[in-house]
């Protein structure tokens, strides 16, 4: 134990995603697969849904529904599957020399030019802006160690680029 009362800084900050919209992501591909399992085993094991002979209306729609739910639905149900499993694998990395987005290439601190942190209160939403290309959006949904990750930012963002301050309030 030290003797001070200062917390050690961090040399960096490691955000895994969050679970909540990989679980939606996972309800919807396993509603699609369950749909479409039960049409197959309806339509094509049992035998049931077959073309009307009458030509009814609700019995030619069920039987398209049936016939081609079966096949359709679940390869439906695979990709919000897969998208879950690769949100699931996504990491943020925020060093000393910049942050490193999931899948993309660092951004430098002293490349940020402003902090945008005015849903971060209501929201958890913080936006880095980096010159031309659209900004980075931080959220607290899809991240867990979110307050350590605004922390760091707020001490690695070049000052003026932060909110509240002015080119006067730097230039002293």
């Amino acid at each position: 134990m030290n003797e001070t009362n200062e917390i050690p800084q961090a040399e960096r900050v490691e955000c895994p995603p969050s679970r909540e919209p990989a679980v939606r992501l996972f309800i919807i591909a396993g509603m699609l697969l369950a749909f479409g399992a039960w049409c197959f085993y309806d339509h094509y094991v049992k035998g049931h849904y077959q073309y009307p002979e009458d030509g009814a209306t609700g019995g030619v729609v069920a039987y398209y529904f049936n016939h081609w739910g079966g096949i359709l639905l679940p390869i439906a149900g695979l990709i919000p599957l897969v998208m879950g499993l690769l949100f699931l694998r996504r990491r943020l990395i925020a060093d000393a020399e910049g942050i490193t987005p999931a899948g993309g290439s660092k951004i430098a601190w002293q490349s940020v030019k402003k902090l945008d942190a005015s849903d971060l209160a209501g929201k958890g939403i913080l936006r880095l802006e980096c010159g031309s290309d659209k900004p980075l959006v931080l959220d607290s949904w899809k991240l867990q160690n979110f307050k350590a990750l605004v922390a760091f930012v707020e001490a690695h963002v070049p000052a003026d680029a932060q909110p509240g301050q002015t080119e006067e309030a730097v230039a002293d």
